[in-house]
């Protein structure tokens, strides 16, 4: 039995996802006690039969904990803790119990943490590697970095040494090594552990689907922070269009500040062209929207930019290089004002007082991120003159001239 519940670990089916997902879901457990009832009844191989329930019961957590559904797995777990016969399943029940009262950082870390000392005493060794792991979670949610880095290595030790091999459990502990070390600022060693963790991942994404999209966002977000923001965007793309999306908004908040990023990036960026001798090799290993690509200094996750089905030109290269124009800056100076000028005629119309209304109501429902992101388009806008710039820095500085001030 203790295999059988180490098995259950890993989900071999993701159909039944969406179903976990649906406020109907409930309404399934009252044939599952009457199922348990009549087992009851039969009075014979009670074990096994628990053991079957058991399982399904732990099948339901999972799902309905990939989808965040937490009134479900309290339902759940609080059915494997009163389940008879087996004290491994009500262990394991102690430790969902213990998933519900963490809430994701919100919740009470005193009692969850009791509560998983608990499931270390006699859980099967796959749940107590679990809690080893939540335990480390907890210490993380309470900004205590150290003890967090001192549970997660506990657990590679423990899983090394009872010849645990779970793939959850890895992933996470790997990638939560790379969450710490990003929130201590060193995002370069953050990218390069979730780029190596790419296969492990990829191949998660059937069984356990919800594992695969949070570890593309984290993804994500070091691809942003590194200024690789291309590849950032495609990777929350991938993230933000799987079935999980709702329940995860720290996915949409990624996609938000890679597109605050871009915004503030457009307004100076400076293309510079370089001869290329030869065309990079890549490796023909394209999987589910994902590339990984050789490059310098390592293994990393290329992003594909280009649309499925399109093809793919060769790289031409460079007969020679061409030496550097040189600038004179009397020209430029006459060029830059010019061009002013040519702004100051794209400037955009008065807008009508309807208009303006409308607009300005549009702006009280703007939260503090959308305006943010919105000033950072008008920024950007090339018909926005100097004129409409420095006043918003007169504005922005609190530099605008008192009306009540005397001359």
């Amino acid at each position: 039995m203790q295999t059988a519940a180490s098995n259950s670990l890993i989900l071999t089916d993701s159909s039944s996802f969406s179903r976990i997902a649906s406020p109907r879901t409930a309404t399934g457990y009252g044939g599952f006690y009457q199922q348990l009832a009549a087992g009851l009844v039969k009075g014979g191989h009670k074990h096994k039969f628990f053991c079957g329930i058991g399982e399904r019961l732990v099948a339901l957590a999972e799902r309905a904990y990939a989808f965040r559904r937490m009134d479900a797995v309290l339902q759940v777990s609080q059915a494997l803790a009163r389940l008879p016969l087996s004290q491994q399943y009500e262990d394991v029940g102690r430790y969902y119990q213990a998933l519900c009262i963490q809430r994701f950082g919100h919740g009470d870390f005193s009692l969850a943490e009791g509560l998983l000392e608990r499931v270390l005493e006699s859980a099967p060794p796959a749940y107590r590697l679990r809690a080893i792991i939540s335990l480390a979670a907890n210490s993380r949610y309470q900004s205590d970095h150290q003890a967090a880095l001192s549970r997660y290595r506990e657990a590679a030790r423990f899983a090394s040494r009872d010849k645990i091999f779970d793939a959850y459990a890895t992933l996470g502990t790997q990638k939560m090594f790379a969450v710490i070390n990003s929130e201590e600022g060193d995002h370069r060693s953050a990218l390069n552990l979730l780029e190596s963790l790419f296969p492990l991942a990829q191949s998660m994404r059937l069984t356990q689907p919800h594992i695969y999209y949070d570890y593309m966002n984290s993804l994500a977000v070091e691809l942003c922070e590194a200024g690789r923001l291309q590849e950032a965007k495609n990777a929350s793309q991938i993230v933000l269009a799987s079935p999980f999306a709702g329940a995860y908004p720290e996915w949409r908040e990624t996609r938000e500040e890679i597109e605050l990023r871009g915004s503030r990036a457009s307004r100076s960026v400076i293309a510079l062209s370089k001869a290329i001798t030869e065309a990079p090799s890549r490796r023909a290993t394209v999987d589910a929207g994902v590339s990984l690509a050789p490059r310098e200094g390592g293994t990393l996750v290329r992003l594909p930019l280009a649309s499925r089905g399109e093809t793919r030109a060769p790289v031409e290269t460079c007969q020679a290089i061409q030496p550097a124009r040189v600038l004179s800056m009397h020209e430029w100076k006459k060029r830059t004002a010019n061009q002013n000028g040519d702004r100051d005629k794209l400037r955009r119309p008065t807008p009508s007082s309807e208009e303006r209304a409308a607009r300005l109501c549009e702006m009280e429902n703007l939260g503090t991120r959308g305006m943010l992101l919105r000033a950072m388009e008008m920024l950007g806008d090339e018909s926005v003159t100097d004129d409409q710039l420095r006043r918003a820095l007169i504005i922005l500085e609190g530099l605008e001239a008192d009306e009540n001030a005397g001359p």
